[in-house]
């Protein structure tokens, strides 16, 4: 491999100047830059003027004003929607008690009339039981007068069947005792 050597073509020495310092700024652009400096100054110290006006510094005084008035609001209408929300929770609880006492005073009203019910039942009871154990008693004389005729007909030397010991009141005291029970137990069903 044979070296390769590299060529530069030189510029000659006033196309390519080393120090860039020698050059000057051509006038036109400096008086462009200083009216650029001043027109900047200018719109600076009239901003900072008007910054600094009265009206400006009570436009932003009115302006943090109604910032503190508008957070102080929204404030005030989240502590007014938590308290609407507690007062419908209320409203809520109260609705629903109001419905309870409601159902429990017709439960009630249908309990009185139903202890009516029982009062009046248990007083047909008892006159059903007074009258039963003044039939039982009208059966029981029946009974002993017609035990009476029967063996007082017969011959005088005859004796009674040896069953007969007299009129037995099991039948009629079961017959009470059986109504005593079943009637106080059908009206507990009702």
């Amino acid at each position: 491999m044979a070296p390769t050597s590299y060529s530069y073509s030189r510029l000659p020495r006033d196309e390519f100047p080393e120090n860039l310092g020698d050059r000057k700024l051509p006038v036109w652009v400096g008086i462009l830059l200083g009216l650029l400096v001043v027109g900047l100054s200018v719109a600076v110290g009239v901003l900072a003027a008007k910054a600094n006006s009265p009206a400006c510094k009570d436009g932003l005084r009115a302006e943090q004003e109604c910032r503190n008035i508008t957070h102080l609001l929204e404030q005030e209408l989240t502590q007014a929607q938590e308290v609407l929300r507690g007062t419908e929770a209320q409203a809520a609880t109260c609705n629903q008690t109001v419905d309870t006492l409601k159902i429990s005073l017709k439960e009630k009203a249908g309990g009185h009339k139903q202890l009516e019910l029982v009062q009046k039942l248990q007083e047909e009871i008892k006159t059903l039981n007074q009258l039963l154990q003044k039939k039982s008693a009208e059966l029981e004389q029946l009974r002993k007068d017609n035990e009476a005729l029967v063996f007082g007909k017969g011959p005088p030397n005859a004796k009674s069947p040896p069953n007969a010991k007299g009129p037995t009141n099991s039948g009629i005291s079961l017959s009470l005792s059986l109504a005593t029970v079943l009637l106080p137990l059908s009206l507990l069903a009702l």
